[in-house]
């Protein structure tokens, strides 16, 4: 049996000290690079081996698959062996609801082989509802549309098909969305799916409807773990509410000076209120960082300490003090990103770093492109995390849309998606005949496949090839029926002669396609031997695609390629690097423009800072530009505001020369080291003065409201216009 020293002595006391804290509810406050996971690692090895625990009854619910995967790998490590913890429940908190509506099926409007619907499909779907409600999609954009329903489903608003949906009778636009949601969630279910909020959405309402599915659970999971607490949402809250109302045996783990979510749900309430929903609360602090020197946590906890909405904490390290961070001024956006990437090469080339080591943060995805084109320029290889998911690529949905219309045959909108790939002379008016045919005879199009010949105008040359399509599928049916989930897919591949049509188009394009394909059939083996190794039985074809429908980008973000990332500060957590170069720190990007209005959403944006400085392992670098092009004009920039907040002692401050405009000479490397007055100082305003702005042009203050960094002026623009803009944004003429 494991000995209890194995498990205690790498921890340290606070670590200790939540890995014993077993019973009731305890709140785990865990700063950055604290080692929240070591800790909830070793306090399931705790209960295993010393409380001797039944694997069966812990829950462990964590936000990606990389860090299940992270912990499940820890795990079996810790326990080299000795104990086995198949039976043992970890995962996000998606896949967990996922499989526990696939064992409930017979109590929700849904059979056990549905299909997860990713983005894409769902922004494909909704735009096929608005259009056939005929509606404007500029009046009802459907991305939009899709993030407000995401919110009502996670806020627990569901519409089956009955009127649940909670609207505003006297709003017309309330009314409007109200029947899209319907007319959405009954193509989703028609087509036997479900989108991502669904799975939570589905699974609260099964525990509050039917108490024996609840008890059931509850009777299971005596034990409760859930990391990355302070981003759940209303949904997720409710899910672990429910589950430890029994035991109350519920460990959550987070740290609210790291919620920086709550654009897509995310209630920093739930780790603050913790306390008054469970009574007896064990707290523990955990904020020794192994992560970052001094000189990294020490602004860091100056800068959060300014917010309000929080447990008060300091982080702190044994490690040595480091360097101060540099903070360039630049002139403007572009040469920000010839800067970063001439110190980039220069760690290169000085062996201090390698590419992978480094990391490029910034608040919004279109300020990557600079970098980008200068890195290309540069030969610098780097990867934009957030970008296009490896498996939402074309290719490789061609392909996951054969494997679910295997595994469910009335997921109409993948199986529209292959009746003509690869091409086989099926066109629209024929998918046109076919469909009506469906809705006419109210059957899915899989089954009216089966029925060709009942369908009039239909010439025999299409009735063929739409009989061998089906045939097709058949002959892929019988495969998943009876080989292993790897050999189905290279022998779909095979038989679509994939990896040929590809190498045939265009020479990079096809090769490329072609690659991916390849790689595809790799991951497919790797996932099949590891879930063979961690179940002890086959993966069949409905858990593979599960997996690959909440797999996200971030699951996919390691170090095995020597290539810089890419990212915004929203995909940074969970993350940490060597060199960390936060770009483009100025009032409006950070805090965002739009995220001004409140204390509120400055505090969110501060929180958002701190985590991108707190990924640092050595040295940080950040940089802000005077200027900044938007759309044609280059707008005057102020450095933000949360620069303010951190001591100058911290920071080596550079400001560089003016032969920036020039053709990039030696000389706009050489920085002038100096004492630089790089602090805000805003203007005084006052009614009836002349002011411009970059979009609006000039107009005059009639009033104000506010001071300082918040300071609001209504202005009356020249062009006839009322607004009212934050003073940052306006220069007085």
């Amino acid at each position: 049996m494991l000995a209890k020293s194995k498990i205690l002595s790498p921890l340290n006391n606070k670590q200790r000290e939540a890995v014993l804290c077993t019973e009731g509810p305890v709140l785990i406050l865990a700063g950055a690079g604290s080692g929240k996971t070591r800790c909830i690692v070793h306090r399931i090895a705790y209960l295993i081996s010393e409380k001797k625990v039944n694997p069966y009854n812990i829950l462990a619910v964590t936000f990606t698959n990389k860090a299940a995967n992270e912990m499940k790998e820890r795990l079996i490590h810790l326990l080299a062996g000795e104990i086995s913890t198949r039976n043992l429940w970890i995962g996000t908190f998606h896949s967990m609801c996922a499989r526990i509506l696939r064992a409930e099926y017979s109590l929700i409007p849904l059979t056990s082989n549905f299909t997860i619907f990713d983005e894409d499909d769902q922004l494909h779907i909704m735009k096929n509802v608005i259009k056939k409600l005929d509606l404007p999609d500029t009046n009802f954009p459907p991305k939009r549309i899709l993030e407000i329903i995401s919110n009502q489903k996670n806020n627990l608003i569901p519409i089956y098909r009955d009127k649940n949906y909670i609207i505003d009778e006297n709003s017309y636009y309330s009314k409007v969305i109200a029947s899209i949601y319907e007319n959405y969630q009954k193509y989703l279910l028609d087509n036997n799916g479900v989108d991502f909020d669904d799975l939570l959405l589905y699974t609260v309402d099964l525990f509050q409807k039917h108490s024996e599915i609840l008890k059931k659970y509850q009777n299971r999971f005596h034990y409760i773990m859930i990391d990355e607490y302070q981003d759940t949402n209303f949904a997720q809250y409710q899910f672990a509410y429910l589950l430890a109302k029994s035991h109350k045996n519920i460990c959550v783990v987070g740290d609210d000076d790291q919620s920086i979510y709550s654009w897509r749900g995310a209630d920093i309430r739930n780790i603050l209120s913790f306390e008054d929903d469970y009574e007896n609360t064990k707290k523990i602090y955990m904020t020794q960082n192994y992560r970052s020197p001094e000189f990294i946590l020490s602004p860091a906890n100056e800068l959060i300490s300014h917010n309000e909405l929080r447990h008060k904490k300091e982080l702190w390290t044994a490690k040595k003090k480091g360097k101060r961070i540099k903070l360039y001024e630049v002139q403007n956006g572009r040469h920000e990103a010839i800067l970063i990437s001439r110190k980039i090469q220069e760690l290169v080339k000085n062996k201090k770093a390698r590419y992978r080591d480094i990391t490029v943060f910034y608040r919004t995805n279109a300020q990557s492109r600079l970098f980008e084109t200068q890195f290309i320029k540069d030969h610098i290889n780097y990867q934009i995390v957030g970008g296009v998911n490896f498996f939402q690529r074309k290719e490789i949905k061609d392909i996951l849309a054969y494997l679910k219309v295997l595994a469910n045959p009335n997921d109409n909108e993948s199986l529209l998606r292959i009746i003509n790939f690869p091409k086989r002379g099926i066109g629209k008016a024929t998918i046109n005949r076919l469909l009506d045919f469906a809705a006419h005879q109210n059957i899915s199009l899989f089954n009216s496949l089966q029925k060709i010949d009942e369908i009039k105008d239909l010439s025999s040359t299409f009735c063929n090839k739409l009989n061998f399509f089906y045939s097709l599928l058949g002959k892929f049916k019988k495969i998943s029926e009876t080989q292993p989930l790897n050999y189905l897919i290279k022998k779909v591949v095979q038989e679509l002669n994939l990896i040929d049509i590809y190498q045939k188009e265009e020479l990079i394009k096809g090769e490329t396609r072609a690659d991916n394909i390849k790689e595809f059939i790799a991951s497919t083996e790797d996932f099949y031997e590891s879930y063979l190794k961690e179940y002890g039985i086959e993966p069949n074809l409905i858990e593979y695609l599960q997996n690959i429908s909440l797999i996200s980008d971030i699951d996919r973000t390691g170090n095995k390629d020597d290539l810089v990332f890419l990212m915004t500060m929203h995909n940074a957590k969970g993350l940490e690097f060597p060199y960390v170069f936060i770009v483009g720190v100025e009032d409006g990007l950070i805090p965002h423009r739009n995220s001004m209005e409140s204390t509120f959403q400055i505090e969110e944006e501060r929180r958002l800072f701190y985590v991108a400085m707190t990924r640092t392992i050595k040295e940080l670098t950040i940089s802000y530009a005077n200027s900044r092009r938007y759309f044609d004009t280059y707008v005057t920039n102020f450095p933000s505001r949360f620069l303010n907040e951190i001591s100058d002692e911290y920071f080596d401050k550079f400001i560089l020369t003016s032969e920036l405009d020039k053709e990039y000479p030696d000389s706009f490397y050489q920085f002038n080291k100096r004492k630089v007055d790089w602090k805000t100082n805003h203007s005084k305003f006052r009614v009836g003065q002349k002011i411009s702005h970059p979009d609006f042009g000039k107009g005059m203050i009639l009033s104000i409201k506010g001071d300082g960094d918040l300071t609001k002026l209504t202005i009356s623009f020249d062009n006839g216009k009322l607004k009212r803009i934050i003073s940052n944004y306006v220069t007085v003429l």
